[in-house]
């Protein structure tokens, strides 16, 4: 492991602390930074899109905007997602560009059912792609109230062209013990998909407002 829990749980400590954190108007984000060296990332050296359910759920669950199948509907209610829309419904949305920039900006995940996938993609994917987001198709299961919830605790970690990525691990009002073992959990799918942890330069983990706080590696 690149890191111990106790060292991440004491980093995560200091980036809540009032010295660092000083009271804000809303609740804050708190993410972990890890940074690479000796990587060329336009050759693709380091290449990541993962889905990670984060094992202690975030007070703040992500917003997810589903659009089921027929059989699927009344699964997906039970759930509650933040946005439900029926396959005519996203089809009315064709040619509303601030109703879709709206919706692309406020969700995180959007969970379509596979036959839904290429009407979402012609609809949403022009204000999705430009955002980093993409539509995930759902199971063909009729009940999909457990898919769904696993998305509103999930994070994505990712990296475009600079040598690190930024994730969302939860917010202020954890227990450093549960963001740190969240850290691990994005940690753990990072090693498995990079070519050696030697790569990584550093770690940090900060709040949304906060200065970034580095994690010991010894």
């Amino acid at each position: 492991m690149i890191a111990q829990k106790d060292k991440i749980s004491e980093a995560i400590g200091e980036a809540l602390s009032e010295k660092n954190n000083p009271k804000r108007g809303f609740t804050q984000s708190v993410e972990l930074i890890v940074t690479f060296k000796e990587v060329n990332m336009k050759r693709g050296d380091v290449k990541l899109r993962e889905i990670v359910v984060l094992p202690k759920q975030p007070s703040k669950l992500k917003s997810v905007l589903v659009v089921p199948s027929l059989e699927q509907m009344e699964s997906a209610k039970k759930v509650q997602p933040n946005v439900l829309l029926s396959k005519e419904e996203l089809q009315k949305l064709q040619g509303q560009k601030r109703a879709i920039k709206k919706l692309a900006t406020k969700n995180d995940w959007f969970l379509i059912s596979q036959d839904t996938m290429s009407i979402a993609g012609r609809i949403l994917g022009p204000a999705l792609g430009p955002r980093g987001k993409f539509p995930t198709p759902l199971p063909t299961t009729p009940d999909i109230s457990e898919y769904v919830q696993r998305f509103m605790r999930s994070t994505l970690v990712k990296t475009k062209d600079q040598p690190h990525t930024q994730t969302f691990i939860g917010s202020e009002e954890q227990k450093p013990e549960d963001l740190a073992e969240n850290a691990l959990a994005v940690l753990n799918i990072i090693e498995g998909k990079i070519r050696s942890a030697s790569i990584i330069r550093a770690l940090y983990v900060k709040t949304t407002m906060g200065k970034p706080i580095q994690i010991s590696l010894k």
